[in-house]
């Protein structure tokens, strides 16, 4: 008794003779077997394939949000020492210019947050003005025959309360810091001189000039000519005598002129 079989008829379009196929039952289903047991592998691993793909993506995902935020917190860490840096100079300014620097008003600089909008900014420019206002720029370049000293009151022999610098006749007087000229004139014992406030009780004062070149009112920068250096007002030889007071009293301009 011949076995039971499928039979499979291909007829062609042209007509043609039809071809016919038979096939067991048996490796019918073997092949269908196999064909779903493809099927089912192919599913398997797709699936498989896309977690492991969707797996790989989130974990360089991942490692990229990692190496951000690694950035941001060595970036946010280099702010924070920057910052702490700026807090510290601008307490060393206060101190350098005469300021009164409270443990509350450090405390408060300290307790600052680093997240605040424009605290480095401010800061800065505050800074930035403090340092325009300290005299630091000589005002000429020559041999110093007197020094300061605040030895005894203003009518002692020994009281000097700026320094005299011997150069010749002429020789450029400049700005030693940024500021407002608020005396420029003539007087019996300064001679020629002018007087120029910088801000934060800071003045500074130029004396026995042979010529000035500017006037009362005016604004100048740091290194601008104000004057050329004589011989006029009380005065034995061409020199400048060069003034720095805070708060009205006399300092040494040593202790702000930079070497």
């Amino acid at each position: 008794m011949e076995k039971a079989k499928f039979s499979i008829i291909i007829v062609p379009h042209d007509m043609k003779k039809t071809r016919t196929f038979r096939i067991p039952y048996a490796l019918f289903y073997t092949i269908v077997g196999l064909i779903a047991a493809g099927l089912v592998i192919m599913l398997v691993f797709v699936a498989t394939y896309g977690s492991l793909l969707i797996k790989s993506r989130e974990s360089v995902m991942y490692k990229n949000q990692v190496k951000e935020l690694a950035k941001r917190t060595e970036e946010m860490g280099e702010l924070r020492r920057n910052l702490a840096q700026l807090r510290a100079m601008n307490l060393q300014v206060r101190k350098m210019l005469g300021l009164v620097v409270t443990p509350q008003d450090s405390l408060a600089m300290l307790q600052a947050r680093v997240e605040e909008p424009g605290i480095a900014q401010e800061l800065q420019s505050e800074q930035a003005s403090m340092l325009r206002a300290i005299p630091t720029f000589w005002p000429v370049r020559g041999f110093i025959t007197k020094k300061f000293s605040a030895a005894g009151n203003e009518k002692a022999s020994l009281f000097h309360a700026g320094i005299d610098i011997a150069v010749d006749r002429g020789t450029p007087v400049r700005a030693a810091a940024a500021g407002d000229v608020i005396e420029a004139g003539w007087n019996d014992t300064y001679g020629y001189y002018a007087q120029i406030d910088h801000g934060y009780g800071i003045k500074t004062l130029y004396a026995h000039a042979d010529l000035l070149v500017i006037m009362k009112g005016e604004r100048v920068a740091q290194g601008q000519t104000i004057a050329y250096s004589g011989n006029t007002g009380k005065s034995s030889a061409p020199h400048l005598h060069f003034q720095v007071t805070q708060n009205n009293i006399p300092v040494d301009p040593l202790k702000y002129l930079l070497q």
